[in-house]
């Protein structure tokens, strides 16, 4: 082949796949063509186009923007405008319309089905159409997005016809087609490529079945059958170009092509070099998205399902696995405390010496201290030395553990829940285990949001309320308790609780374990108003046309739309809106985003009652609605509030505002909803059919809460609800309980105020109380030890105004002690800081009825304490721990540890080969004073005044009798002191007498002394503050407490004693205090004036040196010379 015909060909190609060819002129074109443009022209005058109109030969473009009917689309029109506005339009055809409105969702909702698709072309291409809906079949086909087969592209090219294509128009859009659809090539002939296009052409041209569209389409496709395919490859022979003119040459050389098996068309496809390009970066990046879509779903998976979290299990309880067991020999300074304990350890070694003479140990031994004494070391000593189990636990655990979960039910019982996916009636387990990944228990996930239905609080049931559930809990059991009543059964943990009515009216909380058939339940309430509201009285709230989660613009939207239809912004919940409600959830759908309510012919009277209902709620009409005249229809807005409340299609449910509403507001929705459905009314009952399981269980549920007899049936294909016609007392004692084996989870929701909510078919209200796994651990594994540290969280003295957590869990304690006998092999040991806080009930006798003091240390235990927490510290030869006691009077066993620890340190940034005294004695100071703060500014004025502040208190403590020794003063900031005087006995003080205390009195005085002496009265500081506090403390202690006072007398006062007393007593107390400390003052000053040389001596001597030691100040105040470095200023 030459050059010039392969260009012809290559010109050919490019025309066939979409390139617009030179328009030939009727005269030249070939008898086939002719014979298919008369075919085209025939088809034109048979089929009745709405949108198309021929006049004077001129053909336009309409100005419509859209054309009536189903499916818009722009549509043409010939002619001028004056003759398409005046043309008479087509009578409406409801039918056509509604069918073609079928089949259009049909084929939406059925992408990959083609004779959907089919059905739908056909109904768009029959002549009853009022409009051409040609050009909407073409671009739907051309989209690509459906399924599509050999018949689909016979009513494409029906279409194009229909569009006013000619025969050559109509093949070459059809090659472009089948070029964009590669896959349907390869899936009608099973190849792709210039191949499958001509056997995909070749069986349009030889195909006889024609799709079934109307008499024209068949005229058509008979006439240009031969014209539009057999003809594809000729060309015109008028305005062609060169290579044209020799391509065409070539073909009758070679014999036109036209279609068929031996003279197939022959295109030629060639593509640019940069379209591989880019093919290849489309399809890397297409990859790329895909690959990161994939990788993220994955990922949220995977962290939602808790899969890769390590799952914490505070749920179980196991003894503390210690790599060395404590022994008496590892707590020092507490010898007393360890003798009173060595009974227990016999007893857990050998508990049948004591059973055999009849003795019994304490069940409960408390240990009191102050904090840092080895009272936890001490509980885990006896552990050690009996080598039984320690479970540990200390007071705010155990608050939690008691306040936090809530009674474990079965799986299958029925639990009213409110979270961010609205309100609805669902089973427990069904809830919880979305928390919880695969086979995962016993640990409590924090969960936020979620609310049950709960009660009001108190001992008597006064409504019930939305409850705050905090946590979820899944656990396995191996039984449970089965409590049977009023043909109903929740199923429960003996160990856990229920609420029970009294005789009296009060409700109480008892374990399952303990019920005894004959018990009344305590089942839901009406509200406490409900019998005392009008019936169209509105309740507390109100409700808004918008959704409570809307963000600020969606309201503002919300109320324009309202202020533009007269619709309220705020729905009063009133009967007459429940009534609606009940309509709505029996009969009420929203179509195409439109409330309608459908009437029955006989039921006019109610269709204007409830359009009277509608407009006195919301302000609302109806829209016109010539379609149907039994049909109410509203707005969007309207529609959406509905939905919102109630639910839609078959997902309605009783409204959230019913779950709490008064009797009024449920009788009139269960009077719209029985009005609605059609309710069979029997005698003293009426019966609801319906296959909406849920939806019905929830009436159930709504009918119990207003003590009416609701009773659930399945019938062959549907349920039945029969509900008694008026409110009966129920009876909900119980008539069975049976202890049964059991295998699988048990739920809780932890966390509810006012601890209690309800569940069950039948609901009734069940206790907020605690898993008791320390308790039932403690006993698997006895003999044991259970050590409750900081007590006094949970165990403090009841007040009638405490929170009602804090007394349950207190009194939940209590029963949980008396569940353990002496002889169950287990001990429980408490400790606390504070034992005069600590409840009576706790402390009698058959409780923690031993309390064991663990004193601070004296001077021999504290130099054992030194001893013990040495032995891993390299020590200089010199440092003796007896001194270092003897310095350390009123230190802690955790106090002298940190006092080794930080020497420790000390010498380590030092490069020390051991500890020191001198690091020993940094420690020290640090522990009493406080660290060195430095790098503080001081000007020189401001340290001067400190140092006569300083030396005040030195002189007071050197020159006063009684007074605690000096030990060491500095004018160094500490902690937030300027200065510090520092004290230490020189022996352990157990009491002090009258003389000491105004002596400590004193001292604190004589730093302001000090202030006034040398700076006036006018010029004293704020520094004397923590000064005043302390003296006005001990002057207090020795008037109301110790009897040190002659006017107030032998009288001891606590501070709830003194609130209580007259006003002329409070006077008289506030009166000696006062004087107290006036003449401690004045004591000070007499002093400080009699040494006010030493004072001065003092004062310079702190600023050049700036930390003096006892010794130091004695030499300074003599006038003698300090042999030290002085301190660069």
């Amino acid at each position: 082949m030459t050059a010039s015909t392969t260009a012809a060909k290559r010109s050919i190609g490019l025309r066939a796949f979409g390139h617009s060819a030179p328009q030939n002129k009727l005269g030249s074109t070939e008898p086939r063509l002719q014979t298919a443009l008369l075919a085209t022209r025939e088809l034109n005058s048979q089929v009745d186009l709405c949108s198309v109109q021929r006049v004077s030969g001129e053909r336009r473009f309409s100005t419509q923007s859209q054309v009536s009917g189903w499916g818009s689309h722009s549509g043409y029109y010939s002619g001028n405008k004056d003759s398409a506005r005046s043309a008479p339009s087509a009578p409406f055809d409801y039918t056509a319309q509604r069918r073609l409105a079928l089949a259009k969702d049909a084929a939406d909702s059925q992408a990959d089905n083609v004779e959907t698709q089919n059905s739908y072309y056909r109904e768009l291409l029959k002549p009853s159409m009022q409009d051409t809906k040609a050009p909407l079949v073409i671009s739907r086909i051309e989209q690509g997005q459906h399924a599509m087969d050999l018949e689909t592209l016979q009513l494409y090219l029906v279409a194009l016809m229909r569009g006013k294509s000619t025969p050559e128009q109509a093949a070459i859009r059809l090659i472009e087609l089948l070029k964009n659809q590669q896959h349907l090539v390869k899936h009608l002939v099973g190849k792709g490529g210039m191949d499958g296009y001509e056997r995909v052409l070749q069986m349009l041209a030889n195909s006889k079945e024609l799709p079934n569209v109307d008499n024209t389409s068949n005229e058509f496709m008979a006439n240009t059958r031969g014209a539009g395919l057999q003809n594809l490859g000729s060309s015109k022979q008028e305005n062609m170009s060169q290579d044209d003119y020799e391509y065409e040459q070539d073909v009758q050389e070679t014999q036109a092509s036209d279609g068929t098996n031996k003279r197939p068309i022959h295109v030629i496809m060639h593509e640019k070099p940069t379209k591989k390009i880019w093919d290849m970066a489309k399809w890397i990046m297409s990859t790329l998205f895909y690959a990161f879509c994939i990788l993220t779903l994955v990922n949220l998976t995977i962290e939602g399902s808790g899969i890769m979290k390590a799952a914490t299990k505070p749920g179980n309880f196991e003894p503390e696995k210690l790599t060395s067991k404590v022994r008496f020999s590892d707590v020092q300074g507490c010898e007393e405390a360890k003798e009173e304990l060595q009974e227990l350890v016999q007893f857990l070694k050998n508990p049948e010496e004591f059973a055999e003479v009849g003795g019994r140990l304490p069940k409960g031994v408390l240990l009191t201290g102050p904090p840092g004494t080895g009272k936890t070391l001490l509980a885990r000593a006896v552990a050690g030395e009996a080598d039984v189990p320690f479970f540990f636990m200390s007071g705010s655990e155990f608050d939690e553990m008691y306040v936090g979960v809530g009674a474990s039910v079965t799986g299958d019982t029925q639990v009213l829940v409110k979270d961010g996916d609205g309100t609805r009636l669902m089973e427990i387990g069904q809830y919880i285990d979305t928390y919880y990944p695969g086979t995962n228990e016993g640990y409590v996930v924090p969960v936020d949001g979620v609310q049950t239905l709960g009660y009001t609080g108190g001992a008597k049931m006064d409504g019930c309320a939305w409850t705050t559930v905090r946590q979820v809990y899944r656990h396995k059991v191996d039984e449970v308790y089965e409590i049977g009543y009023m043909g109903d059964m929740v199923r429960t943990t003996g160990d856990h609780s229920v609420f029970i009515r009294a005789a009296d009216g009060e409700i109480r909380a008892i374990q399952a374990r303990e019920l005894q058939v004959g018990d009344s339940l305590v089942d839901m309430p009406s509200s406490k108003a409900s019998n005392t509201r009008a019936v169209n009285s509105a309740v507390s709230h109100n409700l808004t046309m918008w959704a409570s989660e809307a963000d600020s613009a969606a309201r503002q939207h919300c109320r324009a739309e309202c202020h533009a239809q007269g619709v309220a912004e705020d729905i009063a919940v009133t009967s007459s809106l429940a009534w609606l409600f009940g309509i709505y959830t029996a009969r009420g759908e929203v179509v195409d985003s439109h409330l309608q309510l459908s009437f029955s012919t006989n039921e006019a009277q109610l269709k204007q009652k409830v359009a009277r209902t509608v407009a006195d709620a919301f302000g609302a009409s109806p829209m016109a609605n010539s379609a149907d005249s039994q049909v109410l229809q509203y707005s969007s807005l309207v529609a959406q509030f509905f939905a919102r409340h109630c639910g839609e299609r078959a997902a309605k449910r009783v409204p959230e505002s019913m779950w709490t509403g008064a009797a009024s507001t449920y009788q009139a929705f269960m009077d719209g909803y029985l009005i609605g459905c059609g309710g069979k009314q029997l005698s003293g009952s009426t019966e609801i059919v319906s296959s909406d399981y849920s939806l019905l269980r929830e009436l159930a549920w709504l009918a119990s809460m207003h003590r009416v007899q609701a009773t659930l049936k399945a019938s062959s294909s549907s349920w039945v609800l029969e509900i008694q016609a008026r409110s009966t007392q129920r009876d909900v004692r119980i008539t069975s309980i049976d202890r049964v084996a059991y295998d699988g989870f048990v739920y809780d929701f932890c966390g509810c105020d006012n601890e209690a909510f309800f569940g069950g078919s039948n609901a009734v209200l069940l206790h907020n109380s605690k898993v008791r796994s320390l308790f039932s651990a403690a006993r698997k594994k006895s003999p044991s030890i259970v050590f409750i540290d900081e007590i006094d969280a949970i165990g403090s003295k009841r007040n009638p105004r405490d929170q009602a957590y804090m007394k349950q869990t207190l009194n939940q304690l209590l029963v949980d002690l008396d569940g353990f006998q002496q002889t169950d092999g287990v001990i429980f040991i408490a400790a606390t800081n504070f034992p005069e806080v600590l409840d009576p009930a706790l402390t009698r006798p058959g409780r923690f009825d031993r309390i064991v003091q663990v004193a601070l240390p004296d001077i021999r235990g504290r130099a054992a304490i030194l001893k013990k927490h040495s032995e891993k510290i390299r020590l200089a030869p010199d440092v003796d721990m007896v001194t270092v006691a003897r310095g350390t009077p009123g230190f802690s066993g955790a106090e002298l540890q940190n006092l080794l620890n930080l020497a420790a340190i000390e010498a380590s940034k030092q490069r020390a080969k051991g500890v020191t005294n001198a690091h020993l004695d940094y420690a020290k100071d640090r522990i009493i004073m406080g660290s060195e703060r430095k790098s503080a500014v001081i000007t020189p004025e401001s340290k001067l005044a400190t140092a006569y502040h300083e030396g005040g208190h030195t002189l007071a403590a050197l020159y006063t009798q009684g007074a605690v020794p000096l030990h060491k003063v500095t004018v160094i900031p500490r902690g937030h002191a300027l200065g510090v005087t520092m004290q230490l006995p020189e022996a352990d003080r157990y009491s002090v007498n009258k003389q000491e205390y105004l002596a400590e009195i004193d001292v604190c005085m004589g730093g302001r002394a000090a202030e006034e002496l040398v700076y006036g009265l006018d010029r004293v500081t704020s520094g004397c503050s923590s000064d005043l506090e302390r003296a006005t403390k001990v002057a207090t202690a020795m008037v109301t407490q110790f009897g040190m006072d002659e006017q107030v007398g032998l009288v001891s006062y606590s501070s709830e004693q003194r609130e209580k007393l007259s006003a002329e007593g409070r006077r008289t107390i506030e009166e000696r205090v006062r004087v107290l400390n006036e003449m401690s003052n004045s004591r000070v000053m007499s002093l400080l004036r009699e040494h006010r040389e030493e004072l001065d001596r003092l004062a310079q001597a702190l600023v050049e040196y700036e930390t003096l030691e006892k010794n130091e100040v004695e030499r300074v105040i003599k006038g003698l010379p300090i042999e030290r470095k002085v301190v660069p200023q």
